[in-house]
């Protein structure tokens, strides 16, 4: 039996999404979640959602479900708030200045996210996590989606831009070795986070890691059609392998 469109009603109280349908004439197989960054809101994932116009998938941006201290606006998906110096320099900044880290411990984000795709997606709208879920989050965000995958569930796949596996996480939570979530870890090709140690830690745990450097200084989200392509195209081996296939791209 096909899964149905989850609406607003379906999810916990005092959460804040919003749900992008698959194109008018496409069959539902498929849900992706859209993760935003650390201080941000759902606003730049809801749009993301409307532009994508993926087939067979249901696009659903999620606010994290804590604020950020001090008045200072946006919302955040670790259970604290760190500060770090940044080991990419990225910024320019200097070697003294301390940033706000991504890298944080994730236990409620894992209840929170747990609870949504297996009381709303799987319980309520007949979806498999394993096989039909997918995770798509940008830095904290990505760390949020890596962090469930790697101790709670398997998902169908995870997209990390910017977002490592969390430095917390010790090698009692991690199930099921190798775990079977297909995970694509994308940054830029210059000061990036996403360094050559944690995209082989990643490979250790999850028996598919695939790698995206774009062309850009530090890790931002893809800013055009060419940078946005490997991620479009990985989607699609998910959600029209068939087609893909009749093209002739593997």
């Amino acid at each position: 039996m096909a899964p149905s469109l989850p609406t607003r009603a379906d999810f916990p109280s005092g959460a804040v999404v919003s749900i992008t349908p698959p194109p008018a004439g496409t069959d539902l197989t498929h849900a992706i979640l859209l993760l935003h960054g650390i201080g941000d809101t759902i606003i730049p994932f809801s749009t993301l959602a409307s532009r994508l116009n993926l087939p067979r998938a249901v696009i659903i941006a999620l606010q994290a479900p804590k604020q950020m201290p001090f008045d200072i606006g946006g919302f955040h998906w670790g259970d604290d708030i760190v500060f770090s110096r940044d080991p990419t320099n990225a910024s320019g900044s200097s070697d003294d200045d301390e940033f706000l880290s991504p890298d944080a411990q994730f236990f409620r984000s894992r209840m929170f996210l747990g609870d949504i795709i297996q009381q709303v997606l799987e319980k309520k709208c007949g979806f498999t996590a394993s096989k039909d879920v997918i995770l798509w989050g940008y830095g904290q965000g990505g760390m949020a989606a890596l962090d469930i995958a790697t101790c709670r569930m398997n998902l169908c796949a995870v997209i990390a831009v910017g977002g490592w596996i969390p430095s917390c996480i010790r090698p009692r939570d991690i199930i099921d070795l190798p775990r079977s979530t297909s995970i694509l870890l994308c940054g830029g090709d210059t000061k990036s986070n996403i360094t050559d140690e944690r995209v082989k830690h990643a490979e250790e745990l999850f028996k598919e890691c695939r790698r995206i450097k774009f062309p850009m200084k530090g890790d931002l989200m893809p800013r055009n059609k060419d940078e946005m392509s490997p991620i479009l195209r990985f989607l699609l081996r998910i959600l029209v392998p068939e087609e893909l296939e009749r093209q002739g791209y593997t």
